[in-house]
């Protein structure tokens, strides 16, 4: 199981793929190295989660009456695990997928709209993910906005193990990047998960230096997924130095609309490179040739 520090980036399915494009995700408070489904003694309000989940136990009548299920949810038809929700959660994120054996001693819940339905098996999975491409994915702005729970979840009767996780916040790494060389990084500085942000905001550029827009990245307010600066941008070329912050508490970013974006986030101690929480993770040293003309190595980012 591998660590990453940010969510992962995967393209709606379509309406044509196979079961190992399926990625699925669940959460947890605690560290985990598979996900097991727990007996309701264990669990808080144990009782109460029984009785709910009374309706799934229909469709999976052998599953033992004192042992819940591991629940997780369709990654790529969910509102519910957005990239933002994630980053805002404050424990364990897990990604996985199943074989079709697997997914087929499943149950799904589909829920569009506030309406749920059941389905088991592969082709209830095929069935609720064709609901959920023709009411979600297919429409309006309005119905797919963040704010409308709409999901397909997953209920599994069997232990999963993950192949990703996002550790809890506090064990994240975040990254800050500079003109400058320094071994201690004060406190409220900003910093983000992603390395390529935090290349892209060091350098001093703005909305009019682009030359190529990226609404979706702008709507996050991140910048751009590919920076291309105008040719009036006159910068000087220098150094840079990327730096990952370890084990430093950290508070979303408020912008002047209002709105706390979890990706930009501040920093609430100094972090040193005496006591690791400050490491200096690359030198770069031009930037307009990473920008420009980026090496092999610097095409894709590590989360």
């Amino acid at each position: 199981m591998k660590k990453i520090n940010a969510p992962l980036e995967i393209p709606d399915l379509g309406t044509k793929f196979l079961t190992s494009d399926i990625w699925f995700v669940s959460q947890d408070t605690k560290f985990c190295k598979s996900l097991r489904p727990k007996k309701y003694e264990e669990m808080y309000n144990g009782r109460n989660i029984k009785k709910y989940e009374k309706k799934y136990r229909e469709e999976l009548y052998l599953h033992p009456e004192d042992i819940s299920f591991v629940k997780g949810h369709l990654f790529n038809a969910t509102t519910i695990m957005s990239p933002s929700k994630i980053l805002e959660y404050r424990g364990y994120t897990y990604y996985y997928k199943m074989t079709p054996s697997q997914i087929e001693k499943c149950v799904f819940s589909v829920t569009v709209d506030g309406e749920s339905a059941i389905a088991k098996g592969i082709q209830g999975f095929v069935g609720a993910y064709k609901v959920w491409n023709e009411l979600i994915l297919n429409s309006t702005e309005e119905k797919a906005d963040d704010s409308i729970t709409n999901q397909i979840e997953v209920i599994i009767p069997f232990k999963v193990k993950p192949q990703y996780y996002i550790p809890e916040i506090k064990k994240r790494t975040f990254y800050h990047c500079s003109f400058d060389r320094f071994n201690e990084l004060s406190k409220y500085s900003y910093v983000t998960p992603y390395k390529e942000d935090a290349i892209k905001f060091a350098i001093p550029w703005n909305k009019e230096d682009l030359l190529f827009k990226d609404k979706k990245m702008q709507e996050m307010q991140r910048p751009p997924s590919n920076l291309s600066l105008s040719s009036k941008f006159n910068f000087e070329d220098k150094p840079m130095y990327l730096y990952s912050i370890n084990g430093i508490d950290t508070i979303p970013a408020g912008r002047n609309c209002g709105k706390n974006f979890p990706w930009n986030r501040i920093t609430l101690k100094n972090a040193i490179e005496e006591n690791r929480s400050l490491k200096l993770d690359k030198k770069i040293k031009s930037w307009k040739e990473y920008i420009i003309k980026p090496n092999e190595d610097n095409t894709q980012f590590d989360a």
